[in-house]
């Protein structure tokens, strides 16, 4: 009798809590005795059906015209500015600016990319500016000046914390405790050389900041922004590299069940080897099968065929 390596181990723990049982009080031995028929369910149900893992592509967030394209960056966000930023916070926002155009330059990696830099910090925009398009001259010159065929502009900025109170317990003892997570958010904009508007976006990455815990009566030390000026990096960075991401597709993995055992095992066959066109006919064929619960089957497996199949051609 041919057994998988999983089912031996099934029925080996099988008789070990068997044997197990008969030495054991009534309660503890129903216990037992649910476990066993748990795994006697698991082994059933894993010979009965086959796991396909399906993969598709899905399209990119960003989606552009094939062939290679210069992108020059502009700030549009003058973190100098108080009306934008206070005085104090302004170190981390030029940290996270800097480091938000350092993912950015992931786009280097790709040789239909090339990233460039064409201003940092353009202090003439006001900050009732920041949310305006701009004008198709203003795109058109500056995509002149750097010899690029797309405009992306950081139109602004929040670099922010979120506060959250936990109930905690310590050897009975219940005490409050602050949770703060850090929050940068980034509002960007995408142009083509001749004026038009492509895509805008905003990206953002949080990290949990979790401060001294306080028993009652007892100080919590807030976090500052302008105290958290790596962590601050290093999360622009990371949203950096995120909004980059949009400009690829996506391959998302799924897991489907496939009905196993005699009827379907020629159908498997051909599922496995991707020929989809011949397990879809022995399917529709087993579809029509008097017995009601093989066309049950072959249905959800003909679903399957299907959603793999077109999956494959994308």
């Amino acid at each position: 009798m041919n057994i998988s390596y999983f089912r031996y181990n099934i029925l080996c723990s099988f008789f070990v809590i068997v044997s197990h049982c008969q030495t054991e009080p009534e309660e503890q031995m129903k216990v037992l005795l649910h476990m066993v028929f748990g795994l006697l369910l698991v082994m059933i149900l894993s010979s009965c059906t086959k796991i396909i893992y399906i993969s598709r592509k899905t399209d990119p967030k960003i989606n552009l015209e094939n062939g290679h394209h210069n992108i020059v960056f502009v700030n549009l966000f003058n973190f100098t500015l108080p009306v934008n930023v206070n005085k104090k916070d302004r170190f981390s926002y030029h940290a996270g600016v800097m480091n938000l155009l350092d993912g950015l330059s992931s786009f280097s990696s790709d040789s239909s990319f090339n990233f460039l830099v064409g201003d940092t910090l353009k202090k003439r925009v006001e900050a009732g500016d920041l949310t305006t398009l701009l004008s198709v001259d203003t795109i058109s010159n500056i995509c002149n000046r750097f010899n690029a065929n797309l405009l992306l502009t950081l139109d602004s900025a929040s670099i922010f914390f979120e506060r959250d109170t936990v109930l905690n317990h310590f050897y009975g003892v219940e005490y409050l405790s602050l949770n703060f997570k850090l929050n940068t958010r980034f509002f960007l904009s995408l142009y083509s050389d001749a004026g038009d508007l492509i895509d805008r976006s905003e990206v953002d990455e949080s990290a949990v900041f979790v401060p001294r815990s306080a028993m009652s009566g007892r100080i919590i030390q807030v976090p500052y922004i302008s105290r958290a000026t790596e962590e601050i990096g290093n999360l622009a960075f990371q949203t950096g590299q995120e909004y980059v991401d949009k400009y690829y597709p996506v391959i998302i993995h799924d897991t489907k069940q496939l009905f196993n055992g005699k009827p379907f095992k020629e159908s498997n066959n051909y599922i496995f080897s991707r020929n989809w066109n011949k397990a879809t006919e022995l399917l529709e064929q087993l579809v029509k099968n008097q017995d009601p619960s093989i066309a049950e089957k072959a249905r959800d497996n003909l679903e399957v065929v299907k959603e793999a199949s077109e999956a494959s051609v994308r």
